[in-house]
């Protein structure tokens, strides 16, 4: 049948058309928008973290009660860490991945002009004691470990990720390249040394639409400071809870007389740490499951339920249209191409109130902007499944006999 024709039938019933546009324009927008938040708290959970994390005890919340901590306190802690079995490598830093008391956040800008907002992590022998892999270039060296504000006039050695060298730089090749600092243009920016496949930024609430890898490594010396102190530890697989045992004690050994009155130090595995910090992502995705789930469920029994309805209105029509010869893929057909006009429809309303409808709420709210290309995926899905729900009372309408059409003669 022809577009025209289904125009004028459903323009003859059109309350029920209009009850299943109404439903389906609603069920998109909200589809749309469930799907891209959901995908926002995902993405950090699936990014690849790029250290060893099965292997990795972090050690924080080091708050001096008085004073601050000394180099030789600093370095005093790292070497008992050293000394417990199954202790591999011990860094001392300012700030770590899975670590939240303190996080370094810097701007970057390549030749491109480009400006990146990137997390850093600094301290002493990182690489190594988080078992993050090189692909390009070389760790630091001993002499370029130095305190703060070490680097005024040189540019300060920088290991990047190639998710962010590609944005720095495109295609060139980043290794010996210079980045500028946004905020100091007449500065000499950063040199990168090295280049690593994958580090997770510490920053949950940046680390999406492709921005989870923009974190760098900048070599500090942990000396005298008023700030927090971390480690990290890495340890034998085979002493992984001998190890964490000794490393409680030693931190408890060396530091617990200078702590925060009523503060303790917090050492456990980067996995427990990443559980804890992914717990309150895995309940927001629970609600959006259940949100997302409820939607579908009652647009598509709303579907099935209208177009039955209208099936069984139309019984004789169709008895008359089988006793004429049309076949029962026909009327299949019908009902099916008839269903995807309505949701067609509905669904291009949907991808508009979705689209506008969350312009308006970032006004009142802290949402984030709907990308278009959620769009299609969401008008997708719900055209899916409108023709799902209408298979059934479709293959009930074509297998309706010709004889009904002369019951009431």
């Amino acid at each position: 049948m022809s577009l025209r024709t289904h125009v004028s039938t459903l323009r003859r019933q059109s309350l029920m058309p209009l009850l299943v546009l109404l439903q389906v324009t609603l069920a998109c927008a909200i589809l749309c928008n469930v799907m891209f938040l959901t995908w926002q708290q995902l993405e950090p959970m699936l990014a690849p973290s790029g250290v060893d994390t099965s292997n990795l005890i972090l050690v924080d919340q080091l708050n001096a009660s008085t004073g601050q901590w000394t180099a030789v306190e600093v370095q005093a802690g790292a070497l008992a860490l050293r000394e417990v079995p199954g202790v591999r490598a011990v860094s001392a830093a300012h700030s770590l991945p899975m670590v939240f008391g303190t996080t370094y956040a810097f701007g970057m800008q390549g030749p491109s002009r480009v400006k990146v907002g990137v997390n850093v992590y600094a301290g002493e022998g990182l690489m190594k004691t988080l078992g993050i892999p090189l692909v390009a270039g070389r760790d630091f060296q001993p002499d370029e470990y130095r305190g703060p504000g070490g680097y005024k006039g040189a540019p300060m050695p920088v290991i990047i990720t190639q998710a962010l060298a590609r944005k720095l730089f495109g295609n060139v090749d980043a290794l010996g390249q210079r980045v500028a600092d946004p905020g100091d243009p007449a500065g000499v920016g950063y040199q990168v040394v090295g280049i690593v496949r994958h580090l997770l930024r510490n920053q949950f609430s940046m680390a999406t639409q492709g921005r989870a890898d923009d974190s760098t490594l900048m070599p500090q010396r942990v000396g005298d400071t008023p700030m927090p102190v971390y480690y990290a530890v890495r340890v034998d697989p085979a002493m992984r809870e001998v190890a964490l045992r000794g490393v409680r004690k030693a931190i408890q050994r060396q530091f617990g007389a200078r702590l925060t009155a009523g503060a303790k130090a917090q050492v456990s595995f980067y996995d427990t740490r990443s559980s804890v910090a992914f717990k309150s992502r895995r309940a927001t995705l629970e609600l959006f499951a259940g949100v997302a789930l409820t939607v579908v469920i009652v647009t598509v029994i709303g579907i099935m339920g209208l177009t039955g309805f209208w099936v069984q209105k139309r019984t004789r029509q169709i008895g008359i249209r089988r006793a004429l010869g049309a076949r029962r893929s026909d009327i299949l057909r019908y009902f099916l191409a008839e269903n995807a006009l309505i949701v067609g429809v509905g669904v291009a309303l949907g991808m508009a109130l979705a689209y506008f409808g969350n312009a308006w709420l970032m006004r009142y709210y802290e949402l984030p902007h709907l990308p278009w290309t959620w769009l299609p995926l969401g008008a997708a899905l719900m055209l899916l499944l409108g023709q799902l729900a209408v298979l059934g009372p479709a293959l009930r309408a074509a297998a309706v006999p010709p004889v009904v059409a002369t019951r009431s003669v």
